[in-house]
């Protein structure tokens, strides 16, 4: 047996298993979106195509197994096999995610900023979900300076088989960019 190097243990994170009806991958991927406070109405609720768009992403990354931490669903790790530890907090999820899936809206949330900080101080590749007839500020526009970036045109729903494809093209890429980031 030939020694295995960190590339490859890096890079066998992303693969996907010989069995197609039970696909899983070793990926912890951080779903970062804006907080409710300024994702929806004065009265703090999160608009129902925003909860949905989310909840949609978060469904298809377990459907391709891959372990998700959303502060907007839950403070543990989820699989479809069911629930991980307890993050005691969304920073300590950043440390230990492989990939970063964020979901821009129209204006990032103070929250969202932080995490995006975080995963580019930690060298995460971050999938950004953007709706590009929004204005996004220059942290959203400059991302690409600083970290490895892949930015999806988010302009509304997609069907369930185009975001299952849009997730495993991500994770795809993330499977290069990985060595490249740590």
């Amino acid at each position: 047996m030939g020694v295995v190097t960190m590339l490859e243990v890096k890079r066998q994170r992303f693969l996907v298993s010989a069995d197609p009806a039970r696909e899983t991958r070793n990926v912890r991927a951080f779903l970062a979106a804006p907080s409710l406070r300024l994702a929806g109405p004065a009265d703090g609720v999160m608009s129902l195509p925003l909860r949905e768009r989310i909840a949609a992403l978060r469904v298809a990354l377990l459907d391709s197994g891959v372990t998700v931490y959303s502060s907007h669903h839950d403070e543990e790790w989820v699989s479809r096999e069911g629930t991980g530890p307890r993050v005691p907090s969304p920073f300590r999820a950043m440390q230990s995610a492989d990939v970063v899936f964020a979901y821009v809206g129209q204006r990032p949330s103070t929250g969202m900023g932080m995490e995006l900080g975080w995963a580019t101080a930690l060298r995460k590749p971050v999938v950004l979900m953007v709706d590009e007839a929004k204005v996004h500020g220059v942290l959203i526009d400059q991302l690409e300076s600083v970290t490895k970036v892949l930015p999806i045109k988010d302009d509304g729903p997609m069907t369930p088989s185009a975001l299952r494809h849009t997730v495993v093209t991500a994770l795809d890429w993330a499977d290069q960019a990985a060595p490249l980031a740590g």
